[in-house]
């Protein structure tokens, strides 16, 4: 008799839970913006540019006859973690860079970006930067503030970036060109 008591009062919680929860409606989510699961994409290609100094970093640079404009050489590694219906995309990023080889200067600086894209191929992204100066032999952080433009090309992909790195010393203001390939 107990059993028969305790599955009577299984099944009415169920039916009463079951009943409340169809009084809760979700909220319907559009469908360009829903996320749509892919597998992750992992592109990756060369990058070219210059980086200018400013502020305190300029002067210093200066005094050690060197320019306050140093080119840029690295690579890139995107994945590609979300993507919705639209086309927009949740990315993240890691950004190595060699700088300054005109001038006889090894800087090293990797940069870890969180980023979003729109369909139109308009990205953003924010994150922390690790550099180091054989130079001044000192290691140096910073946070990056990016923003560009994604274009196909055939089988790939043209990036042109614009990166501001707020540090000690003054902003330092990066330009970047480059292509991805999966």
């Amino acid at each position: 008799m107990s059993r028969l008591i305790f599955a009577s009062v299984l099944a009415a919680l169920a039916m009463g839970s079951g009943a409340a929860s169809a009084q809760i409606a979700e909220p319907a989510i559009p469908d360009d913006q829903r996320v749509v699961r892919v597998p992750r994409q992992y592109l990756a290609g060369p990058r070219f540019g210059f980086t200018v100094f400013t502020g305190g970093v300029a002067e210093a640079r200066d005094q050690m006859d060197l320019e306050p404009i140093m080119s840029q050489f690295g690579w890139q590694w995107e994945t590609q973690l979300i993507s919705q219906n639209s086309g927009n995309q949740v990315l993240m990023e890691w950004v190595l860079l060699v700088g300054g080889v005109e001038q006889d200067e090894f800087n090293v600086s990797l940069g870890w970006l969180s980023g979003y894209r729109l369909a139109n191929g308009v990205e953003f992204g924010v994150g922390p930067n690790l550099s180091y100066s054989k130079d001044t032999q000192d290691t140096t952080t910073s946070m990056i503030l990016a923003i560009g433009a994604t274009a196909p090309f055939g089988d790939m992909y043209i990036p042109v970036n614009l990166a501001v790195s707020i540090a000690q010393g003054g902003p330092r203001l990066t330009v970047l060109v480059g292509w991805i390939v999966g």
